[in-house]
């Protein structure tokens, strides 16, 4: 969310988180307020105290189904440096076999009856996310079916991550997950996967995330970094670029089968962030001088959790 980005300029909100995550839209005298709207984000809370647009996924005037089933319609958002999943899903073999076939599979079956190897033959985001699938009810809340907050700093259960905890149980979700990718997978094949990406979370926790944290700490507690403002500092720019850019994508990647994501654009990018993270830290702690703070534009913005 943007409030973590340390941004204070409405241009950049409006034109980067706030269009697809969305935020409280507010009416003033009658009308929209500008800096809230328009807003189709998923996740906007409404005037009414309803969270949500419909139009993120079906857009205006025909509200498809089909529309919103296709991976394209995650990709409005879920794209770029730190939250590739439209490229990553591209890279696995679920989206290699969608671009092959795709246009000739049926996408307008109504909801819960829409069946794989009848009506598609590898799943696109919304069955994985979202659709009635093997026993496990349709669904609108995406955050439904996580046994992991991967797009976290530290990777927690969604029920631990504490800006916005999920209620749910991270063994209930992890079951429907399973079921899902039982459509089309043995168990042995599903079991071996989980097993993997779960692999992949305690290690970059333990040996990326956790060390650069107690890292950053130590220097904050020794007043080498300020932490007057986010993000005016090198060093707070590789802390948070490790975990909200290549940590993401090594996360991401192992979720949804794409090597490259985990290994190239993920964990191999991490092993040179943390070797200048180390150096600069190094030099910190030998001189005992703070580092150079930069008069970043639009820095200092906004960190307080909104009122729904």
């Amino acid at each position: 969310m943007w409030l973590n980005h340390g941004m204070n300029n409405d241009i950049e909100r409006v034109t980067g988180c706030f269009y697809c995550h969305g935020t409280v839209v507010k009416v003033e005298d009658g009308k929209f307020d500008s800096k809230t709207w328009p807003n189709v984000g998923v996740g906007r809370i409404n005037p009414d105290g309803s969270k949500g647009s419909c139009s993120s996924c079906h857009t205006r005037h025909k509200f498809s189904v089909a529309e919103a089933r296709k991976p394209e319609a995650c990709g409005q958002c879920h794209l770029g440096p730190d939250h590739p999943q439209i490229e990553i899903y591209k890279e696995s073999k679920h989206g290699d076999i969608y671009d092959a076939e795709g246009h000739t599979w049926k996408w307008d079956s109504a909801p819960g009856t829409w069946t794989p190897g009848i009506d598609y033959r590898t799943p696109t985001c919304s069955v994985c996310h979202m659709s009635g699938i093997n026993g496990v009810a349709t669904s609108h809340d995406v955050t439904e079916r996580l046994a992991w907050e991967t797009q976290a700093p530290l990777t927690v259960r969604p029920s631990e991550f504490k800006p916005w905890p999920a209620k749910t149980d991270w063994r209930t979700e992890r079951g429907k997950m399973k079921q899902v990718c039982l459509a089309c997978h043995s168990p042995a094949w599903t079991d071996g996967h989980f097993e993997y990406f779960d692999a992949v979370v305690a290690n970059y926790n333990d040996v990326y995330y956790k060390p650069m944290k107690k890292l950053s700490d130590e220097l904050y507690e020794k007043k080498l970094m300020s932490k007057e403002k986010p993000l005016d500092e090198k060093l707070e720019i590789d802390l948070y670029e490790l975990w909200h850019h290549e940590g993401r994508r090594a996360r991401f990647g192992a979720a949804m089968m794409a090597p490259d994501y985990t290994w190239w654009h993920g964990f191999y990018e991490m092993k040179k962030r943390c070797m200048d993270i180390e150096e600069q830290a190094e030099k910190l702690l030998k001189s005992g001088k703070p580092g150079k703070v930069f008069d970043v534009r639009g820095a200092g913005g906004n960190t307080t959790k909104p009122k729904f």
